[in-house]
């Protein structure tokens, strides 16, 4: 998306498929109405820092259990000059907020998870494993995080307020079988990648 992130050989390579979740986003917010985002898992911080460039009229707060991680999207933040429009706060997914200001307060949460299974990950290309091994790796069948943050999602979204996620090659139905169950959510899609693989799922909270 025209930016440049570094990552400091401690988060996941930003790729073209997170890109593609970034330009969804932008097209299911409502234009020019000002939105509350979190992003989940940021990284080098490429979705936030993305989608406080493209969307100026949002608030986002951006968690990460890696405290290096959240050093290196600060750098980038500053780099970009967002530096000020975005909240980093070290967190385990939703539990560094659960005592702050933020139940049903996210018009969007956002999220590319671990989601690598233990099946797939000794056939992952060598530039793949390169990567940290916390970024990759979503429990034996890969669907750990959507399984906690499908869990977790719903009190911190607004009535109506959407989930998207990243999701791996053949996750769909599974991923979609979860948010079903959890019983928070309604108008769950999958979005197809410009390879024709689905690449994103997409739910609306209940209410």
């Amino acid at each position: 998306m025209d930016f440049e992130f570094d990552t400091g050989g401690v988060t996941l390579y930003p790729r073209p498929e997170t890109e593609f979740l970034v330009e969804k986003a932008g097209e299911l917010l409502p234009e020019g109405n000002f939105c509350n985002i979190l992003d989940i898992g940021t990284g080098c911080g490429n979705i936030a820092i993305s989608l406080t460039k493209y969307i100026p009229s949002s608030k986002i707060v951006a968690l990460d259990v890696s405290v290096e991680a959240l050093r290196i999207a600060r750098k980038n933040a500053r780099a970009e000059g967002v530096a000020g429009k975005i909240e980093f706060i070290n967190s385990n997914l939703f539990e560094g907020i659960r005592k702050k200001r933020y139940r049903n307060f996210f018009d969007l949460i956002i999220s590319n998870p671990p989601y690598i299974s233990l099946d797939d990950f000794s056939s992952l290309p060598p530039e793949v494993k390169n990567d940290p091994y916390v970024a990759l790796y979503g429990g034996r069948d890969g669907l750990d995080f959507y399984r906690k943050i499908a869990e977790g999602a719903a009190l911190f979204l607004k009535k109506r307020g959407m989930l998207l996620m990243e999701i791996g090659y053949a996750q769909s139905a599974a991923v979609t079988e979860i948010l079903k169950g959890s019983g928070s959510f309604r108008k769950i899609e999958s979005y197809k990648d410009y390879a024709g693989i689905e690449r994103i799922s997409k739910a609306e909270k209940n209410g």
